[in-house]
């Protein structure tokens, strides 16, 4: 049949591990989104290999033959080992079938048989289109589970006739699903959406740094393959639009349920708090942690709403919440001080109406990087409005691009002036006094940044009055 002869071009680097394989006379397959992205001419996605060599006989069998094959029992458990050669890593699967516990959604399997038959390998994965093999020595393609036409559709569907057994064994399937329908633009067969709607409350069995790891594709998705043009059905707004279609923010974030259908001025907002946020999310740069603040900018207006009877203030509520459910995400304290910090700021000056002095000396409290994330959020959230305004922290910027050109100090260790230069000529020891003369001195060049060099601050110093 025509899917029989179906090839792709096997990568260059997998040669070393193809000749592997065919030194040990056993047949290997690159499996899943390799050969999917191959056939829809995007790049490479993960790379993974199968075959029916058990993790101990991948040992054997490999490592004499120039392959590092390294085993972490647990994942062996799985029949996962990890092949290294010619600087790649690739994971090999052993062919399999897997059990898993009654009424859990959980990601681990409760039992996992090994077999040597790539039919039933391709009937336990999660999609049709990820379950597409290419022999590794001729680039055939075999496609067990209709894949080729479903990708000629541009549909995701699941590998079983039953979508529930595959939903309801691997629940992180159901987050799975909207990422790649939104990364690849593909509709989602009907009876799947069906089943990811009825399984979609295990999401809470699934570990949250694996919940965590898809909120972050999926907040990312219409980024991850650049060639594809951007539409309606590659943005996050879809994304997010489907994980509220789904019912599942209990597993991601619990205080969207209380903003979906809540009104805001509609004099500033088009949209409810739940769509403005989805939008804003969109709105951002495609970073981390500049897509999940947008995504968390006004995630304290339900509490504050219901404690003060306003949003007044939501920008501190904000704060604590964002930092409460990334840690529940379990997001290293990295992203969760950057976020938390970018949504406690974004009401700053909302009226625009800071003084250019009072800006300089915030900017550079904030220091370069979360002053540049700063303006992109308000950017963000303004166009997340839904109003085309051509006031999109215009003034910000311009100031702040000023401040880079006329090179204002962002810290005091940036002064033009050391601390022993400073001894020297105020006769001050090291204490508090001098430490208040060097905070003194680098608030004053934060607003008269021309002042920053060795003998205007010399003579500051030697000043040293109250008025700066």
């Amino acid at each position: 049949s025509k899917e029989d002869k179906m090839k792709i071009k096997i990568p260059k680097t997998l040669a070393p591990i193809k000749r592997a394989f065919e030194h040990a006379g056993v047949p290997a397959y690159a499996v899943g989104g390799l050969v999917r992205n191959a056939l829809l001419g995007l790049e490479p996605s993960d790379i993974d290999v199968c075959s029916r060599l058990t993790p101990a006989e991948a040992e054997t069998l490999l490592a004499g033959r120039g392959v590092r094959v390294i085993v972490i029992p647990k994942a062996a458990e799985m029949g996962t080992v990890e092949l290294h050669a010619d600087g790649i890593r690739v994971e090999h699967t052993t062919f399999r079938r897997e059990a898993y516990a009654e009424n859990s959604g959980e990601h681990r399997p409760r039992a996992v048989v090994f077999g040597t038959n790539l039919i039933d390998d391709a009937f336990r994965r999660d999609f049709s289109v990820n379950a597409l093999y290419a022999d590794l020595s001729t680039g055939e393609v075999t496609d067990p589970t209709g894949g080729i036409a479903d990708l000629e559709k541009h549909i995701l569907r699941t590998t079983s006739a039953d979508p529930d057994e595959i939903l309801r064994s691997d629940a992180l399937r159901v987050l799975r699903l909207v990422r790649f329908a939104c990364e690849l633009g593909f509709t989602i067969d009907e009876a799947t959406w069906a089943a990811a709607k009825r399984n979609a409350s295990k999401l809470n069995d699934i570990a949250p740094e694996r919940r965590r790891e898809e909120l972050i594709k999926i907040l990312l998705c219409d980024a991850r393959y650049p060639k594809l043009e951007h539409d309606e059905q590659r943005s996050p707004v879809r994304a997010l639009r489907l994980i509220d279609e789904l019912d599942v923010w209990d597993a991601l974030v619990p205080e969207f349920n209380l903003a979906r259908g809540m009104e805001q001025r509609a004099d500033q907002h088009r949209y409810d708090v739940l769509e403005h946020s989805f939008r804003a999310c969109a709105a951002a740069p495609p970073e981390e942690s500049l897509r999940l603040a947008a995504l968390l900018h006004d995630v304290g207006k339900p509490d504050c709403l219901r404690e003060t009877g306003k949003f007044y203030a939501h920008d501190d509520y904000g704060d604590k919440i964002a930092k409460r459910i990334l840690t529940s995400l379990r997001f290293p304290n990295k992203t969760i001080e950057e976020v938390s910090a970018l949504v406690g700021g974004h009401m700053y000056d909302i009226q625009n109406q800071a003084k250019p002095d009072t800006l300089r000396v915030r900017f550079a409290s904030w220091g370069r990087e979360r002053t540049m994330n700063q303006i992109l959020l308000r950017e963000a959230d303004i166009r997340g409005c839904g109003f085309d305004t051509s006031y999109v922290a215009a003034r910000w910027r311009a100031l702040f691009k000023q401040m880079l050109l006329d090179g204002t100090p962002f810290s005091e260790r940036e002064l033009k002036i050391t601390g022993e230069e400073l001894k020297k000529i105020t006769g001050l020891a090291e204490g508090r006094e001098l430490g208040e003369l060097k905070r003194a001195l680098y608030q004053h060049c934060v607003k008269h940044p021309q002042d920053n060099n060795p003998s205007r601050l010399k003579t500051l110093a030697k000043k040293r009055t109250s008025s700066f």
